[in-house]
């Protein structure tokens, strides 16, 4: 069967294709909910496809396809799947942003925040985030708001006497006093910025109240990257704590499909039937076969593609109207609130 006979007999349900070279490599790997219709796309309408586009399809010569019960379980096996083979054309053609971090190096007198493609030494790290300029503009905003050094050569510049610095270089805040300020700030990076954000609405309130309506929406913006900036660490912080959840997807009227996940790993997705699912009682002996087998769950490293998977697998199920999710507490979680981003 040649590929235009296969691409012409492909289902229009959720699966995983693989796009082959002339030497049977795998070139690419893509998922879709539809699977006819998006492997199809590729070959026509050409002119809407960038060069790299057009460049890997004057490449493909086969393709092999794995049907699936849902678009989610095509997600988990593509991510899966490009781990594995790190085809060609998943690199060239992904839109990557470059990773990096907030660092603070509490290890010099009076530290500065500043941004990091890597972790480096033994300074506080936050991250890794994939926001590319922004984070420069939300150190940016976190260095004016609480007024600390961004001189790396303390050298007495000007922003002291335009008051956007405290003037660490001039003595006249303590080493103590500006080492609260410091772990003010390491608190808010861990607790989603909520005091930075609350200074800012303020802010932001009194300029409306005063009709100065450009600087509201500028301090608006800051606010608005800011969230993000929440929003990025708060997966983080859900990937490192690892806490499980429960998301189930109706197929049918009879059918309900059920995943396990723990971090950025599935541990478990399985075939039920509607009358069998009383969300309590399934909660609880999914809960009971984790803390059964955790010692033989091993725990996942939290790099960078543990972080890219997780984006994706949590935006996904969240951003999702057809799936439902619960989290799953252990016993060591109990009294933590859960969320998912």
């Amino acid at each position: 069967m040649n590929l235009k006979e296969k691409i012409d007999n492909l289902p229009k349900t959720p699966g995983i294709y693989m796009m082959k070279d002339k030497y049977g490599d795998v070139i690419y790997v893509g998922k879709s909910k539809k699977l006819k219709e998006r492997v199809k796309s590729y070959f026509v309408n050409s002119k809407n496809h960038s060069r790299k586009v057009k460049r890997m399809v004057k490449n493909i010569e086969d393709l092999d396809v794995i049907l699936t019960d849902t678009e989610l379980d095509a997600l988990i096996l593509e991510c899966e799947m490009i781990k594995k083979i790190r085809p060609m054309y998943n690199q060239l053609l992904k839109n990557h942003e470059n990773y990096s971090y907030i660092k603070i190096n509490k290890n010099i007198k009076y530290p500065y925040i500043e941004v990091s493609k890597e972790i480096e030494d033994d300074s506080l790290y936050f991250g890794p985030y994939t926001m590319d300029k922004k984070l420069d503009e939300i150190v940016s905003i976190i260095s004016r708001e609480y007024k600390t050094r961004t001189c790396k050569i303390m050298n007495k510049c000007i922003k002291y006497d335009l008051n956007k610095c405290i003037g660490p270089c001039r003595e006249i805040v303590s080493k103590e006093d500006y080492n609260i300020i410091i772990d003010t700030i390491i608190k808010d990076l861990n607790n989603s910025n909520k005091n930075l954000i609350n200074i800012l609405n303020k802010k932001m309130q009194d300029e409306i109240s005063k009709l100065n309506f450009e600087k509201a929406k500028d301090i608006n913006n800051d606010i608005v990257l800011l969230k993000s900036l929440s929003h990025k660490q708060d997966i983080i912080n859900n990937a490192n704590e690892n806490k499980p959840i429960l998301a189930w997807i109706n197929l049918d009227d009879e059918n309900i499909k059920i995943y396990v996940i723990k971090g950025a790993k599935l541990l478990k997705s399985e075939l039920i039937k509607v009358e069998d699912f009383e969300l309590d009682n399934l909660i609880y002996t999914i809960k009971e076969q984790i803390l059964r087998n955790e010692e033989n769950i091993a725990e996942e490293v939290v790099d960078k593609y543990y972080i890219d998977f997780a984006n994706i697998l949590y935006s996904y199920i969240k951003s999702n109207k057809d799936i439902n999710y619960k989290y799953i507490y252990d016993k060591k979680l109990v009294s933590i609130k859960a969320y998912l981003i």
